[in-house]
């Protein structure tokens, strides 16, 4: 067993004091600090200036209502950083199975429902002392805020700023449809009359049903959705109640075709443009949760 019998002095900041200095120069925010800490934002206020006075230096420029750090203060920042950063992977590697943590992931609010969930027991199962905290969304785009983990978003990659880590290798969309509606409609019918049976369509995407019937004759005239949803979760909801026939992503629809729920109603399909990507907060990649959701998430998807 290691002992020391050494004795050690050390006149540090008080440690409260230099994890709210860290989190208000990184995001040069006291609010977000706060709402990363969970702590209020005058608390974080209260320590930085406990931690000046022990410095007897001064570590923010404040202009109003904006802050920018002061020289020496952009150096600690480096310095605090590396620390934490280095003191949370050393845990992580010697305890990171036996500590309880929490993961932040953003995501597409349809690849979630339609794919993850039903994965997600999984994941569980192999990491039992992991928390995660889900926000969905539908926006194609990334987040600018630093706030989360791990975002699963789908769209282009060519965000600015954003190393995009592409999941999908390839995606199509498929016409589906329900039982019940498969037997109401001909799907062996001539595309022209197909064009006119009533359709479910997501709003967002740059590709629709323009292009599927595309594929078949260039400007072919067709009827317009009878419904336009935000969500693909509830343009297949539509879906599987009978009310139309939809357009989707062949990944977000397979686990409802194997229960039956829908059916693929035309064999005719076209690639995708866009695809579902992984972005990792360049804060927190050296992270044990986010290191292990990526790996499990690029395994399942191989």
């Amino acid at each position: 067993m290691y002992r020391s019998d050494k004795v050690v002095n050390r006149s540090l900041p008080p440690l409260n004091s230099l994890r709210a200095f860290e989190a208000a120069a990184r995001h040069l925010s006291l609010s977000k600090a706060a709402s990363e800490l969970n702590v209020s934002r005058g608390a974080i206020s209260q320590q930085i200036k406990l931690l000046e006075r022990h410095l007897n230096e001064p570590l923010f420029l404040r202009q109003g209502s904006q802050l920018n750090l002061t020289d020496p203060a952009i150096h600690f920042l480096t310095l605090l950083t590396a620390m934490f950063d280095n003191l949370q992977m050393g845990t992580q590697g010697l305890f990171g199975q036996n500590v309880q943590q929490t993961l932040t992931v953003r995501i597409s609010q349809s690849f979630c429902c339609a794919w993850l969930l039903t994965r997600l027991a999984d994941f569980q199962r192999q990491n039992p002392n992991l928390n995660i905290k889900f926000y969905s969304t539908v926006n194609l785009y990334p987040s600018n805020e630093q706030t989360c983990d791990i975002e699963i978003i789908n769209g282009y990659g060519n965000w600015h700023n954003k190393d995009a880590l592409q999941l999908t290798k390839s995606e199509e969309w498929v016409v589906v449809a329900s039982p019940c509606f498969i037997k109401r409609y001909d799907f062996s019918q001539a595309i022209e009359t197909i064009s006119s049976y009533p359709k479910i369509a997501t709003m967002g995407y740059s590709e629709g049903w323009r292009d599927w019937f595309n594929v078949h004759s260039s400007g072919m005239p067709y009827t317009l959705p009878v419904l336009e949803f935000d969500s693909t979760q509830l343009s297949m909801e539509a879906a599987c109640q009978g009310l139309g026939m939809l357009l989707a992503k062949r990944i977000l629809v397979e686990d409802s075709i194997k229960a039956g729920d829908l059916v693929i109603a035309h064999k005719n399909s076209f690639s995708s443009h866009s695809h579902h990507y992984l972005i990792v907060n360049k804060n927190r990649e050296n992270l044990y949760q986010v290191n292990q959701f990526k790996q499990w998430l690029l395994e399942s998807l191989s």
